[in-house]
This record gives structure tokens, sequence and C-alpha cells, in this order.
């Protein structure tokens, strides 16, 4: 199972977890929450959630058993979101991220838990209980106020425990630079099907040059979120 709360958290299971829970439900969470919501208005907060809607709704567009269910909003400012793939849950976080920059309203903290899921709430994710919960909400416990991405799973994982929390601060770092277009063109890259330079400027509003949309991948450190997108879901899961 996979974790992610909103604040920006995110939570995620490793495979061998994964392999027990699957047998249950076959599903992943995600836990979040958006920062600074005290300065929003309650009309750009439910801009926020729908952006958050929306791009759940994008993410079930790129496969079969990515997402499943709706954003469960708790606390105000707090989210949740049911995950079936822990390895897309690189992917997903960014994706969340990149579409709340973009909109210039908010971003969103994340914390990406790996472990056992003991009780999975069919009606909301945020009554769930278990270990990828606990890990997930003490990431997002121990992130500082400038953080926005945590990932951690249990120290018996070995090496894999520090490189997935590298990994997670390396991406923060790059993320929490990025501009409005800069966000939204890294959006539209996210996707699975690697979309050409040229087809992601028509798509923008306005439409732009393909040549204005390499100059803004390449200051958003694009291939260098990339190539950790990649490993992460080449990552081989049950040798964890």
């Amino acid at each position: 199972y996979e974790v992610m709360k909103g604040s920006t958290t995110d939570k995620t299971t490793l495979r061998e977890f994964l392999d027990g829970i699957e047998k249950q439900d076959g599903k992943a969470q995600r836990p979040g929450d958006i920062v600074k919501s005290s300065s929003l208005s309650s009309d750009e907060l439910e801009d926020v959630r729908a952006q958050l809607v929306d791009a759940v709704a994008d993410i079930r567009g790129w496969g079969r058993r990515i997402l499943r269910g709706r954003p469960d909003f708790f606390r105000g400012d707090a989210w949740q979101v049911l995950l079936s793939d822990p390895s897309r849950a690189l992917r997903v976080a960014l994706y969340f991220r990149s579409r709340l920059i973009s909109i210039g309203l908010a971003d969103t903290r994340l914390s990406i838990g790996l472990g056992r899921v003991d009780y999975l709430s069919r009606s909301r994710v945020s009554l769930s209980t278990g270990e990828a919960f606990t890990l997930s909400g003490r990431g997002l416990d121990r992130m500082s106020s400038v953080a926005g991405l945590a990932i951690t799973c249990p120290q018996s994982a070995g090496p894999v425990a520090a490189w997935l929390a590298l990994t997670g601060q390396l991406c923060d770092s790059l993320v929490s630079g990025w501009t409005r277009r800069q966000a939204a063109v890294v959006a539209f890259s996210l996707h699975p099907r690697d979309p050409r330079q040229d087809e992601i400027a028509t798509l923008l509003k306005p439409p732009v040059s393909r040549q204005a949309v390499t100059k803004t991948l390449e200051s958003a450190n694009w291939e260098a979120i990339k190539a950790a997108i990649r490993v992460f879901e080449e990552t081989s899961w049950d040798a964890v």
C-alpha cells in the first residue's frame, strides 16, 4: 500500500507488504496537506481541492489501477488519496504539486509512507490504519516548515530507506523553486506517455513554441527529475 497525505504528505508501501495487502483490496494510499491554507479564502480553498480532484481524474487516465476513489479531505487542509501502484508514487506526488503550483494559489506537502496496512476503510481513506499510515504521519510531522516532500519506509528495508528519503529531499529542492509556467510545463511532461515537446507547446494556454517548452524544462531541471522518476519506477520492489 502507498499512503500519501496532503499538507503535502505522501505514503507508500513496499511490494513485500503489498502482496499481503492486495489480497484484501489491492490499493495504495497517499495523504497530504495544503500549504498556507489559512491564508486562502473559502472559495480559493475549494479551487485548490477542485484541482486535486481534477488531478486524480488525469492520473486515472494514465492507466488502469494507478488510483482508486476520490481524494478524502479532512481537517480543512488535509487530504488523502488511494494508490494501487507503489512504483508510480513519485510521479503522482510530483504531478499533484505541479498542478497546484501552476495555478498560483497554493502548494501541498506530501509524505510518502511505505509499510503494512492493517485496516482499509472503503468509505474514507483517512479512517484506515496500519504501518504505512503511521510512517506517513511521522514523515509529515518531522518535515521542516520549508520542506514539501518526504519518503519514509521501515528501517528493515536497509539502504533503500536512506535512498528513498534522499530522493524525496532532492526532488523537493527542485520542485520548490518552480514558477507557475515551469510547473505547468512539467505537469504535461509527467504523463507516462512522455509527450513530445511540440505537443506540450500546443496544449499550454496560450500555446507557445517548442523552443519555449525546451527552455522552460531546462530551467525546471526536468531531466534530473525525470531520471529520478525512472530509477524509482524501475526499482525492484520485490527485492526490497
